[in-house]
């Protein structure tokens, strides 16, 4: 039970493993035996972009509407290539780091600005929970930025054009 409460309160700024959730998507890890250039270990990252619909189906938003993303937390534990993110405390992502690609598997809830308002509100309807998909799960990693276009699949595919950013010390 201690080494429990240790291990949760390491990476107490996303939440315990145990108590995550995970979204799949059809993204997978590769074999990778290449050295991660650098180290995420313990890193915080906050991320925004814009998140271009592909597809019907997801609620007031038409193929090719253009959403700005609200901010979420991203923690990374990281060991050899191996990485696991737990995203707003709440989601875990699995990702493996090659050189300075990032693949990612699993998902999150991606909160999009209000339109009516102009912010984010962090409601329910402002967001939806996604997979990423095997056709857009690379990050390029460096030791202060990643980038990347996630494709993600909710009630509609979509594309999120990513880049991270620490928090200032």
């Amino acid at each position: 039970m201690r080494r429990f409460v240790v291990t949760c309160m390491v990476i107490a700024l996303g939440g315990c493993k145990g108590d995550t959730y995970f979204v799949p998507g059809s993204a997978t890890l590769p074999n990778c035996t290449e050295a991660p250039a650098t180290n995420l270990d313990g890193t915080r990252w906050f991320d925004h972009g814009t998140v271009t619909i592909r597809s019907a189906g997801c609620q007031s938003a038409q193929a090719d509407d253009v959403f700005e993303a609200c901010a979420l937390d991203w923690v990374f534990a990281h060991d050899g290539n191996d990485v696991t993110i737990v995203v707003d405390a709440e989601y875990r992502i699995d990702g493996r780091i090659c050189g300075d690609q990032l693949y990612l598997r699993g998902g999150w809830w991606l909160p999009v600005v209000d339109e009516d308002l102009g912010y984010c509100t962090y409601e329910d309807d402002s967001a939806d929970e996604v997979g990423i998909q095997a056709e857009g799960n690379v990050l390029t990693v460096s030791e202060n930025a990643m980038t990347g276009t996630l494709a993600v699949q909710g009630s509609c595919r979509a594309d999120y054009e990513v880049s991270f950013a620490r928090p200032p010390s």
